[in-house]
């Protein structure tokens, strides 16, 4: 599919198709809210040990990406789509930058080139990590993996089984994150105690630490993302994903990651991006959770853009997955086309 994407893409580029509809979009009214998704933005390779999947744009990129949606949209912020879901109106043809997690480069990458463009961004965090320093579950799955010597791994938590490394490290890799995003009730801390074991692979807490302050923000990076004029929403406190926890869970979850956030940048949250992204709005037992929790708008990794003239539910406003593997040529067809947009599997890494 990806290739026959591509494809297309070259075709209404040379045709000239691609850049008549950027056009047309700059200069008529179109009935889409247009909202990008980034993680982290670094050169290639900046992941090293970690998660190889979260790096969705060099610097280069990222600046040049901007440039284009600068040029052809009207950049919001987190306020104007929660207006806009109150009855408000939106610009034209507006566009949201995105960011989840809380990786440092957020702020020593992004943040002068988001100031370059007068771009506002939204920052979803998970609020645990930056509190207690600890690694994302992702990074560190992808983290003992790569140290491991083991050909095989006999894991025990949640159920036994035997995983091959080696070649299959990938798809190994992917199993282990579709076990925490599925798995109802999972002890994601004796998961990853497990698989460490089953690895053969030791992190001590010092050497986490040094990892976390390398590669996390800290609250007072928060602090002056939000000086800078970006806005902070909700990622959780965990990132752990919705549908897999209890109602006692969620409500900790939901409500602790907002009142820390608060607490932290003095300033009101009233947006939340749901870890890994599902969709939300088929579970009333979430959308009651999120009610409760005083939140007006959530994002979902729904790929796609959201109808200006037919809301969607405040629950559930679609994103675009960005990449660090995508061309000029492919970002420009995305913005002209979401359609073409891919929508990255959610096994493929932690986000999507």
């Amino acid at each position: 599919m990806r290739g026959k994407r591509d494809i297309v893409v070259r075709v209404l580029d040379g045709t000239r198709v691609i850049s008549a509809l950027l056009e047309a979009r700059r200069r008529v009214s179109v009935p889409w809210l247009t909202v990008l998704t980034y993680h982290r933005v670094g050169p290639r390779g900046a992941a090293g040990e970690l998660d190889d999947g979260v790096l969705d744009a060099t610097p280069e990129q990222f600046d040049e990406q901007l440039g284009l949606a600068k040029e052809y949209f009207e950049p919001i912020g987190i306020e104007d789509v929660a207006a806009w879901l109150r009855g408000a109106p939106l610009p034209k043809n507006p566009l949201l930058v995105t960011f989840d997690d809380g990786y440092l480069d957020c702020l020593t990458a992004a943040l002068p080139i988001l100031q370059k463009h007068g771009i506002a961004a939204t920052f979803f965090l998970a609020t645990d990590y930056i509190t207690e320093r600890r690694l994302f579950w992702w990074d560190r799955i992808a983290l003992i993996l790569k140290r491991s010597r083991r050909e095989v791994l006999e894991i025990k938590v949640p159920v036994p089984g035997l995983l091959p490394l080696g070649g299959a490290r990938t798809e190994t890799e992917r199993h282990l994150l579709q076990i925490v995003k599925r798995h109802r009730g999972l002890d994601l801390a004796a998961f990853i105690d497990d698989l460490a074991r089953a690895a053969d692979v030791h992190i001590s807490p010092e050497e986490e630490r040094d990892l976390v302050d390398r590669y996390l923000m800290t609250w007072d990076d928060v602090a002056e993302m939000a000086r800078a004029g970006m806005d902070i929403g909700s990622h959780t406190r965990s990132h752990r994903i919705l549908q897999t926890l209890d109602e006692a869970a969620l409500d900790d979850e939901l409500q602790g990651s907002r009142r820390e956030l608060e607490e932290r940048t003095g300033r009101r949250v009233s947006a939340i991006a749901y870890p890994v992204g599902y969709p939300v709005v088929a579970d009333p037992r979430i959308l009651r959770a999120l009610a409760r929790s005083g939140y007006e708008v959530g994002f979902s990794a729904a790929s796609g853009v959201s109808s200006t003239w037919v809301p969607p539910s405040r629950w559930d406003v679609k994103r675009l997955a960005m990449d660090v593997n995508y061309t000029s040529r492919f970002f420009r067809g995305m913005l002209a086309l979401p359609a073409l947009a891919f929508h990255r599997p959610t096994g493929s890494n932690s986000q999507s």
